[in-house]
């Protein structure tokens, strides 16, 4: 377990969460939220929670689980690292587990690991129709510095500050 919050853990892959994580990407109600994809094959899940447990160095990219009370309900990744800067996702699975505040505790986990993990800023490219998800990175202290790019740094002074403005 890297972090246990009030509400949620996040924890690393394990091959228990191989057919869940199977699940979650094929879904085709996703689809539109993330990268276009072939349908992925459990082995090819297998092979990717395998690579998971050589670390966060050796793949430039970590999937968190998040657990409320020992369940997976989500995961975060955090991914294309370049030795400063990373991108994050974040996935609430169930609508019966969205809007219950588990992204958003999830999301700051990531940003106190940031820098234990070497990174100086996240980015996040979200979609300008998942309104949900934008306000999620916005009430994290993300801001919007272009169309569907947002930043965290934990200074954000080096961001111009004409890009904070946020127009719907």
């Amino acid at each position: 377990m890297l972090f246990a919050g009030s509400r949620i853990t996040l924890r690393s892959v394990a091959i228990s969460d191989v057919g869940t994580i199977l699940m979650w990407e094929n879904d085709p109600d996703l689809e539109p939220f993330s990268d276009p994809h072939d349908p992925y094959t459990e082995e090819q899940i297998v092979d990717f929670v395998v690579s998971q447990q050589l670390g966060f160095e050796a793949n430039s990219q970590i999937r968190l689980m998040i657990c409320v009370a020992g369940r997976a309900v989500g995961a975060v990744d955090i991914f294309d690292y370049d030795g400063t800067n990373a991108d994050v996702g974040v996935l609430v699975y169930s609508d019966d587990d969205r809007r219950r505040g588990y992204a958003t505790e999830a999301l700051e986990a990531v940003k106190a690991l940031a820098p234990q993990l070497g990174i100086a800023t996240l980015w996040a490219t979200i979609d300008s129709e998942n309104i949900a998800s934008t306000a999620l990175f916005r009430r994290c202290g993300f801001v919007k510095v272009d169309k569907n790019r947002y930043k965290y740094e934990q200074s954000c002074s080096s961001v111009n500050p004409f890009s904070r403005l946020w127009q719907p």
